[in-house]
């Protein structure tokens, strides 16, 4: 009846190869405490059997139990066993004693994936004790008999009792309940269809306390908004036994919920009568009938007894059937605001709470939102509930559409923040100003104080109250600035759009900062990406950091700085700082040259050491152009510092002391001069007498 020998004969060669094409087989091994059924599907494959050896010793069937932990070949006359036969993996579990855990460790997820798979743990404890099974996070949800798991993983748990078997309920992963105790004596089962790869959720089983009902729930309710449904044993077919069901929740704090019974088929009770017994923390509890209001918007954990009465079984008499949901939500009374946002052209709000352990909940127009984004040119109802200040945090962006440039430049307003309605619960901690170009032209960055802007370096920190960072939208940050008295940079001009972002440093809430922060302009497109116009300070030492310092500059982007030096100055240049890279393409380059004349210039490549320093004896530009890096970055920190010129002051020294030496020599010639006069003069009186 089967098997699939290679024949003797020629003439039967072609023959027995379709026959060997027509069969399948397989090696088993049982693990040790295992048994493995193939068993024949209903209807399937009338001409398929399941054979169990080879040779002489083989025998056929349409099922077949393997029992022992030894290899067995598995042959199955027919080419596509896994349409005919479902197989069932079934472990026994005996927790005898109190101290008894065990692991219910799945099989190798590869094991007969061609087959439609049961695996089952069948389940015993000592008598008048609950088996106790505990899922690992995040747990299993219970569905509807008919209903089918996401993930084609489908648990079912079921009971023996002395009325018959009871099913406890048809559960998938990912859900709430994180342990269930069933009375002395049940089953688990995992259902896969063929062609799904097994990938369950160990679960650990172990014998629990005395039984107090069929079944007990242990259910562990995440953040609110949430709801979930839970079914009585049998739903559907009716519950029968004068038992209890229980199911015990721990809500997450500041969280109330709602009860409410969906369905609920009563059964007809020979004695006593369906209650649920409510148990609200360690102090309250109360009991209603199913036909009752059950309880609403109660805060904290809670238990929910139900006990059935002893009902009638006899046919077309239903036993009890209930589907039960359960809401939980969020307690107390949230602050609520109105933002207008209508009357401040290209404005929009950001609102983040920036601690994932609070219990804040943030809603937009009624809607719960994580973030609440607030449009531009729309009003919106707020809602905060349980939001500490100290854990919000409020962003606002505007967006100015700058005009068209030609040929001359366009002075734009100075940058102020605007004034954000005064019912919003939060500080503002970040204020952007997005300056968005209609042409090819340049934004122009000014200090609108009197002052010049300072760029923020490790050596030299901005300690004004609040920091500006200066990025190009399209590209990378060119730094963070402020004003301040000892601010070099005149102006910064930045090809293409421009972001702006001023963060508070000292102070808590930016919106006390009315500013203005700059004043921007538009100019025709410049060659470079930044140019920047600087004045050093005769006090002391000034820095320049290319374009996103200390990271590098963009690939193929240039930067410009344009230094003014004082009359009877001269300027000294040091590379201070500079990481080089290796060139995919082109070079990068470092130019100096004098602003006002047509001298000499220096410059130099990645590939060359910088010399330095460099002095210059006028103003003069800096240019550094990156090329496409393979690897590393190109970023230069440089150090200005002003010298006095010595070549004047020496030639006014040399002329005093010039002069000086000539009235010296002439007082030297009128004195020998007079002392002749005079020695002659006394020589005369001597002859006269």
């Amino acid at each position: 009846m089967g098997s699939c020998v290679f024949p003797v004969f020629m003439g039967l060669i072609l023959l027995q190869i379709h026959k060997i094409s027509e069969c399948h087989k397989i090696e088993v091994t049982p693990d040790s405490g295992t048994i493995v059924i193939f068993s024949k599907k209903a209807g399937h494959g009338l001409d398929c059997s399941v054979c169990k050896n080879e040779g002489p010793s083989q025998t056929c069937n349409s099922n077949l139990r393997l029992t022992e932990a030894q290899p067995t070949t598995v042959t199955f006359n027919c080419s596509q066993p896994g349409d005919v036969f479902s197989v069932e993996i079934i472990q026994e579990i005996d927790c005898p004693t109190t101290d008894c855990s065990i692991i219910a460790v799945h099989p190798d997820s590869t094991r007969f994936l061609e087959f439609t798979r049961t695996f089952t743990w069948d389940l015993k404890v000592q008598s008048g004790k609950v088996f106790q099974l505990d899922f690992p996070s995040p747990g299993m949800r219970q569905i509807k008999p008919s209903e089918s798991c996401p993930d084609k993983h489908t648990y079912t748990i079921t009971t023996y009792q002395r009325a018959g078997l009871a099913n406890i309920g048809s559960f998938c992963r990912n859900g709430t309940i994180s342990r269930i105790q069933v009375l002395y004596r049940g089953r688990v089962t995992l259902e896969v269809p063929k062609g799904t790869d097994l990938n369950p959720s160990d679960f650990k089983v172990s014998m629990g306390p005395a039984a107090t009902g069929v079944v007990e729930m242990d259910v562990k309710l995440p953040r609110g908004p949430f709801s979930v449904d839970f079914f009585t044993p049998n739903y559907a077919t009716g519950y029968y036994d004068e038992q209890k069901m229980k199911w015990n929740f721990a809500l997450k704090p500041m969280h109330n919920f709602t009860v409410r019974f969906q369905h609920y088929a009563p059964p007809e009770c020979k004695k006593k009568t369906v209650m649920c017994d409510y148990a609200l923390g360690d102090e309250t509890s109360f009991t209603v009938a199913p036909t009752e209001i059950q309880p609403a918007n109660k805060q904290g954990d809670f238990s929910l007894t139900l006990a059935n009465c002893d009902a009638k079984k006899v046919a077309n008499v239903p036993g009890l059937s209930l589907n039960f949901n359960v809401e939980v939500f969020r307690s107390g009374t949230p602050y609520l605001c109105t933002v207008d946002l209508r009357n401040e052209e290209g404005l929009s709000l950001q609102i983040e709470n920036k601690n994932p352990e609070s219990y804040c909940e943030m809603s937009l127009n009624s809607v719960m939102q994580e973030k609440i984004v607030v449009p531009a040119g729309t009003k919106a109802d707020l809602s905060f509930l349980d939001c500490p200040v100290q854990d919000l945090q409020l962003t606002a962006t505007k967006v100015i559409d700058c005009p068209s440039v030609s040929a001359r430049d366009v002075t734009g307003p100075s940058l102020t923040i605007p004034t954000l309605d005064p019912s919003l619960p939060v500080p503002l901690h970040q204020f952007t100003w997005l300056l968005r170009l209609r042409d090819q032209s340049t934004v122009d960055l000014m200090s609108p104080k009197g002052s010049y802007l300072h760029q923020s370096l490790p050596d030299k920190q901005c300690n004004e109250r609040v920091s500006l960072l200066i990025s190009e939208t399209e590209g990378s940050n060119i730094g963070q600035f402020c004003s301040a008295a000892e601010g070099t940079i005149q102006k910064i001009q930045i090809k293409g759009n421009v972001s702006i972002t001023v963060t508070p440093k000292i102070i808590k809430d930016l919106s006390q900062e009315k500013g203005p922060f700059l004043k921007f302009g538009i100019s025709p497109e410049i060659t470079e990406n930044v140019i920047y116009s600087v004045s050093p300070l005769i006090s002391g030492p000034m820095y320049l950091a290319t374009p996103n310092w200390p990271d590098g500059m963009n690939p193929s982007s240039s930067a410009s700085w344009i230094i003014y030096i004082p009359q009877e100055y001269k300027a000294e240049l040091l590379f201070s700082n500079v990481s080089k890279p290796k060139c995919d393409s082109g070079h990068t380059e470092v130019l100096i040259g004098p602003l006002d004349s047509q001298d000499q210039t220096q410059s130099w490549r990645e590939d060359q050491s910088f010399t330095g320093p460099v002095v210059q004896q006028q103003s003069f530009y800096l240019n550094m152009s990156n090329c496409e890096p393979k690897s590393d970055r190109f970023a230069v920190l440089s150090k200005i510092s002003l010298q006095k010129e010595t070549k004047k002051f020496l030639g006014i020294i040399l002329a005093i002391v010039g002069v000086l030496l000539l009235v010296i020599i002439a007082l030297i010639v009128v004195c020998i001069i007079r002392k002749h006069i005079c020695w002659q003069s006394d020589e005369i009186k001597e002859k006269q007498t």
